[in-house]
């Protein structure tokens, strides 16, 4: 073996052994000259054109994409030089306006122009292999040929410098500089590699906890740029609550002849109109809820589908065709004031992309008119706005609960109605308080989000602000401030001389404190404040009454608890919203004797200018909180963003168990001579009088 003299060379790393290995064939790479994101896509991305073959990418009846591809060149400097930091672009659309090529060509861009490291988070590994071998691969790396010269796929550095092999890596130089990208399934928490630009696509299918770990994927970057693609499915979250989190834009298309503006999403069917004779005119009938075309929506049926038809949209005013091409619409943002903090949203249904032939659509429709399943498709697919056969709550139903009974939400109890309320916890804590007039009339008193060390003292004045007559708390995760509520608006703060808590059967006990508690019969009355424990797995388990006990101060103690299940707390607070169309027939008891419920019973406060912004929030936690797993059989779903509507399932509960008995005094009205009596044994044979309820 030969030995050479000298210094010995340090040995190199496995990046820079990796970047000669990709350099030694990459010597003489034409790149182009490149400055923007839109010339990227105009110049050097590539599309299927069918029958194998590629075409240049074009805007040209896809312009509805043009304002969002010009807001990441934006966000990223590429005209002037300063990127704008931590921005989030959300791109809520329909299936098939193309948002596989941009999310794509963005990754390519963002490697091979700017060397900036981009990741590429979809909701599973198994979509990683499809995505990288069906599209990344054949419509990217294929396509543009120093893009692939620059490239080799299947390799990744981690933050240590070694070079690892990973399905869905790539990595990308020039010789001089270097980047790399990532397709990654979120399976689990990421970890190990940093971003500049992440990419999330189709954001409902990815689990809400896990999202919520990809920034910190980019915390060292200096751009932190998050772009959000996908099909809005479940309202409330993934791509919807994206959507409403951001400036939440929609396309306006203005009459060439009455100037009037059109949003076609929210308009269809009326929008769409046949030729009969081929050519628009204002006289054409209209696509009706039926599915058929009428001039008017009980007069005779004029046409029904017929792909030989020709279709149109057309401007509800006057009837002129709208123009779905460039100047013919305009984007308007419903929430300006996201723009200044980077946040964009878009919404883009296929009634705006001009490439999409409108029959088929027709053809899409005069099915989904018959069949639910089919409704929902239409509904995300073509339309883009959410709709899930999972999802018992949906925008219209909440729209409806608004409508009944119109009202604004002020913390002021109304005469002749009893208040109650529920508290869910957590580092955040959520109080839903509601009035009811009748089991077929509650409305909601108030709502607020409480930090959590504030959360005592907060409630206790807001109990008695509101006149609140049984308020419930779930148990975990702040027990120990459940437990003090508890025991001050029970009256039970000040006791001394605590009985001891009753073991195994309850069915005998019989406990009665001045404050006008009671616990008999397994039952308490008299109840003011109770924690809740979903200690019952199985649905119709029915609620029990029992005692939470711990010890403070060398004391064993106790406040009243309250078993249940969960979903049956959920499913009370869901079905108040709920009437005969969604096939919830509740029986109420009314002066005229018993009867179906055809009306909402919680009606919802009205939104608008100088609603409170709370309301928003509100929206979003009932229509995220009521998906179920699995449809009519699951449980709804947890760990999710669904704080106000467990709130409102334990109001519900309290209104429920401790709707039966008001008290005389205020909890803090009691005096010492009060406290001395706490009777363990058997109940008084004078029952505690009960106040007439009006």
């Amino acid at each position: 073996m030969s030995r050479r003299h000298g210094k010995p060379k340090p040995p190199a790393s496995a990046g820079a052994a990796l970047d000669a290995r990709l350099n030694a064939s990459r010597r003489a790479v034409d790149v182009p000259d490149i400055k923007t994101f839109r010339q990227f896509l105009e110049q050097e991305a590539r599309v299927p054109v069918g029958g194998g073959h590629y075409g240049h990418y074009s805007f040209a009846g896809r312009e509805a994409l043009e304002e969002f591809v010009d807001t990441i060149d934006t966000v990223l400097g590429t005209q002037t030089g300063k990127p704008l930091k931590d921005a989030i672009l959300s791109l809520c659309g329909g299936a098939q306006f193309g948002k596989s090529t941009t999310e794509l060509a963005l990754g390519a861009f963002a490697t091979g122009v700017l060397f900036q490291a981009w990741g590429f988070y979809l909701p599973d590994d198994d979509l990683v292999q499809g995505m990288v071998d069906t599209k990344f691969r054949p419509d990217v790396i294929d396509q543009i040929d120093w893009f692939a010269q620059m490239t080799q796929v299947g390799k990744a550095v981690n933050k240590s410098g070694k070079a690892v092999n990973r399905k869905g890596a790539f990595v990308v130089t020039d010789g001089e500089r270097r980047s790399q990208g990532m397709i990654l399934g979120l399976n689990k928490i990421p970890t190990s590699f940093t971003f500049d630009i992440t990419t999330l696509d189709e954001v409902d299918d990815i689990k809400p906890q896990r999202e919520k770990f990809v920034r910190g994927r980019m915390t060292s970057s200096p751009q932190r740029t998050t772009v959000k693609i996908g099909t809005q499915r479940v309202a409330g979250r993934g791509q919807h609550k994206a959507w409403k989190e951001g400036s939440q834009g929609v396309q306006l298309h203005r009459c060439p002849k009455c100037a009037k503006e059109t949003n076609l999403e929210e308009t269809f069917p009326r929008c769409c109109r046949v030729a009969l004779d081929g050519s628009p005119k204002p006289t054409d009938p209209i696509l009706t809820l039926t599915a058929d075309f009428r001039r008017e929506d009980n007069g005779p049926v004029l046409a029904t589908h017929d792909p030989a038809h020709r279709y149109y949209y057309a401007c509800p005013a006057c009837g002129a065709e709208l123009n779905r091409g460039r100047g013919g619409f305009r984007w308007h943002h419903r929430r300006p004031d996201a723009i200044r903090l980077n946040h964009w949203s878009w919404r883009v249904s296929q009634f705006g992309i001009a490439a999409i032939d409108i029959s088929q659509i027709v053809a899409h429709w005069t099915k989904a008119v018959i069949d639910p399943e089919e409704m929902i498709s239409f509904n995300c697919d073509r339309r883009a706005m959410p709709e899930s056969s999972d999802q018992k709550l949906t925008e219209a139903i909440l729209d409806r609960a608004r409508k009944v009974d119109p009202y604004d939400m002020a913390p002021r109890p109304r005469e002749k109605c009893r208040a109650f309320a529920g508290l869910d916890t957590g580092r955040r804590c959520w109080l839903f308080s509601r009035e009811t007039a009748s089991p077929e009339a509650k409305r909601i008193l108030h709502i607020e989000q409480i930090p959590l060390g504030n959360v005592v003292e907060r409630v206790t004045a807001l109990f008695n602000l509101l006149g609140i007559q049984c308020l419930f708390i779930d148990q975990n995760p702040a027990t120990d401030e459940a437990r003090t509520l508890a025991l001050r608006l029970n009256g039970l703060a000040e006791i001394t001389d605590w009985p001891r808590a009753p073991k195994g059967s309850l069915a005998d006990a019989h406990l009665s404190f001045p404050s006008g508690l009671q616990f008999s019969n397994g039952r308490w009355s008299g109840l003011r404040c109770a924690v809740v424990a979903f200690t019952k797995k199985k649905r119709g388990a029915g609620i029990a009454h029992s005692f939470d006990i711990f010890e403070k101060g060398g004391r064993e103690l106790f406040v009243p608890l309250i078993e249940c299940n969960r979903f049956e707390t959920i499913d009370r607070a869901v079905r108040e919203f709920l009437t005969p169309a969604e096939n919830v027939n509740e029986v109420v008891a009314t002066p005229q004797g018993q009867r179906i419920r055809t009306a909402p019973a919680m009606r919802l406060p009205r939104r608008g200018a100088g609603a409170p912004k709370v309301l928003e929030l509100l929206d979003e936690h009932l229509l995220a909180g009521s998906e179920r797993e699995e449809g009519d059989l699951g449980d709804y779903l947890d760990k999710i963003e669904n704080h106000f509507l467990l709130a409102d399932g334990y109001s519900a509960l309290a209104e429920t168990v401790g709707g039966d008995y008001m008290p005389n005094r205020s909890p803090g009205a009691f005096t010492a001579a009060d406290i001395k009596a706490v009777i363990v044994g058997k109940p008084k044979t004078t029952p505690f009088k009960r106040p007439r309820i009006s």
